[in-house]
């Protein structure tokens, strides 16, 4: 039953945070209804999705580690 009120809690998060990226839109409308500090990291959030900046360093490292593990043959 945990289980699901925490998957429930997540997918609720996720919901927030795409309603944030799309009240605060594309063009910068709803930006005056955001304190700035969100309005910051949203329009972060948006430039990562959109391709528009380079990934964090953190998550290139994780994803060569990734991409290094899957090319690695099992047993080894």
């Amino acid at each position: 039953m945990i289980v699901y009120v925490l998957a429930m809690i997540a997918i609720l998060a996720v919901a927030a945070a795409v309603v944030g990226l799309v009240m605060v839109g594309m063009e910068g409308r709803g930006q005056d209804r955001v304190p700035p500090w969100l309005t910051a990291k949203l329009n972060r959030a948006a430039k990562h999705l959109n391709g528009e900046v380079e990934p964090p360093e953190a998550f290139t490292r994780v994803m060569e580690r990734r991409h290094h593990r899957d090319r690695t043959p099992a047993g080894r």
